[in-house]
């Protein structure tokens, strides 16, 4: 039984050993092509440099006309002209000597760069001959007319050999090198075109043909197997795949025809064990879905309390460390001051022992209630607390906090502890988006529905009217605030309300817009 792999492999080493030659062929000439080019590209630079070099010379011999005619100190002039011809010189040995290396690279004649070093040669004595000539044209008192048949004599022999028919000789010898390489160049090219589309042409026809011929041997053993494909996936597996002459298939058929025995016993048994396993999953998804209910509303509730308590946290922390601070820096107190400043610390500790309570409570019943004290507070000592510890955060941020001159002497039926929360929340609000040296300012009133209003009033960056419905989600923080504050949870005017509401209050916020400042409102009812 033949193997169709080995058909494969024979087409691929006919394919494969003609395209090497060709990219072997097709490397040599475009090496040859390149050093053609390379040679023409150096044969028209020592013609240019010649050229230059003639001009430069005729140049020379109007500046010795000049000299003669109007004298005068122009060597400046006579330098820059001999230096040009020595750079038209020494560009003509470079282009030479880059000549004689790609030749002996190429293993090719030397013979024209014999022609040239005797140029060379020539050029130098060119030079040094007009440099003596003339400098001694320079160091002439007066002007002589007589000397321009001289100038001309100068200008055109040396050693007895015309300079212009030597210079105008080497500029053709360069010329017809020029030519001949253009057109070496040239049919390199055109010789590498023509492999290249022979080759083309010979691996293409070569492709097709041998494509040809192992499609054919391909159609029909794909054409078997996509029939017991087929049967397979129309569920008939008993039927058997039979008749290949290609090895491969062959095996691939036998391998069929034994995994659709497999499948076929397998599907009995996957059917029985299918019918017990969806009873026994329908009766466990039914109780994992009332579980994960139950525990995703306490873990909901659960989430929520630990990121109030975790924010509320921080800000008692944060008057500690102010008045921890504050007392290090002050030099030489006296115990009064320390006193005070330690009830202070002792104040923030009870408020943080009361928040872990909080804490405490919420690890044993996730689902539980805001938990409130109430009883009657007197307006004016919240207000003081609340202060104090507002300034304690003012003076961190380099913000002044001011309080009303005079608090009206009102008891309030609430929980003192959760009240300054509140207040605490919104003061620390406007503290954080004021500027530098701005002012944060508290202020209370009797509205005439018989209700305490208490406001927060700051300076700063303000809230877009847009933005003000938005300031109460978890989570959400405008841009703005973002660009003044990285930092920031955007909870605590969340946090605030539902205080608020749990104490039976609202709370509102008004804004002029940005850059305007805000004003955050806490009402309350107060007692009968």
């Amino acid at each position: 039984m033949k193997s169709y792999v080995a058909w494969l492999h024979l087409s691929l080493f006919c394919v494969g050993l003609p395209a090497v030659v060709f990219a072997w062929l097709g490397w040599q000439l475009s090496i040859e092509s390149s050093y053609r080019v390379e040679r023409g590209r150096i044969a028209s630079d020592i013609y240019s440099a010649l050229t230059s070099f003639d001009l430069s010379k005729a140049q020379l011999r109007i500046w010795s006309y000049e000299q003669d005619i109007s004298g005068g100190d122009a060597s400046d002039e006579r330098r820059l002209i001999l230096g040009e011809m020595e750079n038209q010189a020494a560009a003509i040995a470079d282009k030479t000597r880059q000549a004689i290396e790609l030749d002996q690279q190429r293993q090719k004649s030397l013979q024209e760069h014999q022609e040239r070093e005797a140029l060379l040669n020539l050029l130098q004595d060119v030079i040094a001959k007009l440099e003596s000539e003339t400098a001694q044209r320079l160091a002439l008192d007066q002007p002589d007319l007589a000397d321009l048949a001289e100038i001309d004599a100068e200008y055109e022999q040396i050693d007895g050999l015309s300079l212009t028919d030597a210079l105008s000789a080497a500029r053709r010898q360069e010329a017809v090198l020029l030519a001949q390489e253009r057109a070496r160049a040239d049919e390199s090219l055109t010789a590498a075109r023509q492999l290249f589309l022979s080759a083309g042409a010979f691996v293409s026809i070569l492709t097709v043909l041998l494509a040809v011929i192992l499609s054919k041997r391909l159609r029909t053993p794909l054409r078997k197997l996509s029939k017991g494909v087929q049967a397979y996936q129309s569920g008939d597996f008993s039927y058997r795949l039979a008749d290949f002459r290609d090895a491969e298939f062959s095996t691939l058929a036998q391998q069929l025809n034994a995994m659709a025995s497999e499948v076929k016993d397998a599907r009995t048994r996957a059917t029985e064990q299918r019918l017990h396993l969806e009873n026994t999953v329908a009766a466990r998804t039914t109780e994992l879905r009332a579980a994960l209910d139950d525990l995703s509303a306490t873990d909901a509730a659960r989430k929520q309390l630990l990121a109030d308590i975790g924010h509320e946290l921080r800000t008692p922390v944060t008057v500690l460390q102010g008045e921890a601070q504050v007392a290090l820096r002050a030099k030489e107190k006296d115990s009064a001051f320390y006193r005070d400043t330690l009830e202070r610390i002792v104040t923030v500790a009870r408020q943080m022992g009361g928040l872990i309570e909080d804490l405490i409570e919420v690890v044993r019943n996730p689902a539980a209630q805001i938990p409130l004290a109430l009883q009657n507070v007197a307006l004016p000592s919240v207000i003081s607390r609340a202060l104090d510890t507002a300034q304690s955060l003012g003076a961190i941020k380099q913000v002044t906090v001011a309080g009303p001159a005079k608090v009206t002497d009102i008891t309030l039926t609430t929980d003192p502890d959760r009240l300054h929360q509140v207040l605490v929340c919104l003061l620390d609000n406007a503290i954080r988006y004021s500027h530098e040296t701005g002012t944060v300012t508290l202020a209370c009133a009797v509205d005439q529905d018989q209700s305490l209003s208490i406001s927060v009033i700051d300076h700063g960056i303000g809230i877009d009217v847009l933005d003000i419905p938005a300031v109460w989600d978890r989570g959400w923080r405008a841009q703005a605030a973002r660009a003044h504050r990285p930092e920031g949870l955007g909870l605590g005017l969340a946090i605030a309300r539902q205080l608020a509401h749990a104490l039976g209050g609202t709370i509102t916020i008004h804004s002029a817009g940005k850059t305007q400042g805000t004003t955050a409102t806490l009402r309350l009812p107060l007692s009968e």
